[in-house]
């Protein structure tokens, strides 16, 4: 079994990775890239609405919550600005790498679709270890592993929809060079909500944090 980091899609977004599933397997149609595109910016957008955005609702009022929900909003907005600029028309044979992406990055677990990117497992047992930790009511301690581990593990999402999918992308150069530069600011951004967010938590709001992560971690054959 492989596990992977994966949350579920709104109805809205399942439908359209379903339509973009089905739609491959047609010789005729809607064009594929239109169903891409509509994919595309769903997962990013509902992807950091996973990873920080509902998070940091989970925080009680404050300035560091605040301050959290400013800049997750600003990396989402930055994220769907450079998508829909690296998206757009394309022929079908070129929009097929990314709808079959897509699809591999897609599971059914109990009954339920997810849309996930696989963890490595030293990674997930590093992670485990520490959610135990927090379990103990060992959360002071276990911040400084927390921080790291969430580093290396948004840097294997941020790889896995940003770079690995963009390479499926019919780019030119220039494109190419905006998506690695953005990719790069993106990762930065996320390494610096992380260093703001983990070493301020306290008990109850590691607690939180460990238990929310824990449940969009599954495993999938």
């Amino acid at each position: 079994m492989t596990a992977y980091f994966g949350f579920v899609p709104t109805a809205a977004l399942q439908t359209h990775i379903e339509n973009a599933v089905n739609r491959a397997k047609q010789t005729h149609g809607e064009p594929m890239y239109i169903l891409r595109d509509a994919v595309s910016l769903g997962i990013t957008d509902e992807l950091i609405e996973t990873l920080l955005i509902q998070l940091v609702h989970m925080l009680p009022p404050s300035d560091k919550r605040d301050t959290m929900e400013k800049l997750s909003n600003f990396i989402k907005s930055t994220v769907h600005v450079l998508m829909k600029q690296l998206l757009g028309k394309d022929t079908d044979e070129n929009v097929l790498k990314s709808t079959e992406f897509l699809a591999l990055s897609t599971h059914t677990v109990n009954g339920q679709l997810r849309v996930g990117a696989v963890i490595p497992q030293d990674l997930l047992t590093q992670m485990k270890a520490s959610f135990a930790m927090v379990a103990a009511g060992e959360g002071k301690a276990a911040r400084p592993a927390l921080t790291t581990q969430f580093k290396a593990f948004n840097d294997v999402i941020i790889k896995h929809y940003m770079d690995d999918f963009t390479k499926t992308l019919n780019l030119g150069m220039i494109k190419r060079k905006a998506s690695s530069l953005a990719q790069s600011g993106i990762t930065k951004a996320v390494h610096v909500a992380i260093d703001k967010l983990i070493p301020s938590l306290n008990q109850t709001e590691l607690e939180a944090f460990t238990q929310h992560y824990d449940t969009l971690i599954y495993n999938a054959d």
